[in-house]
């Protein structure tokens, strides 16, 4: 018998990726998010304030430094 239940794809969700961002650009687009429409913007300001600070015990000096002006070309 063929099996009628409609089934939804599988579908992987990707792991999402994860960056640093210093106090300055954190600052910066809060600043850019409070010039906004309240509405517009309060569910992203909600997530920019549980960002956790970044352990100082933790070597970052494999971290790539981003180069001003040269994109990777990911969006």
């Amino acid at each position: 018998m063929a099996n009628n239940a409609k089934e939804k794809p599988t579908q992987q969700q990707p792991n999402p990726r994860t960056f640093l961002i210093s106090s300055t650009q954190l600052t910066d687009i809060m600043r850019y998010l409070m010039s906004k429409p309240y509405a517009e913007v309060v569910k992203l300001m909600s997530m920019l304030t549980t960002l956790k600070q970044l352990d100082p015990k933790i070597d970052t000096s494999s971290v790539k430094q981003e180069t001003p002006g040269v994109s990777d070309g990911k969006k």
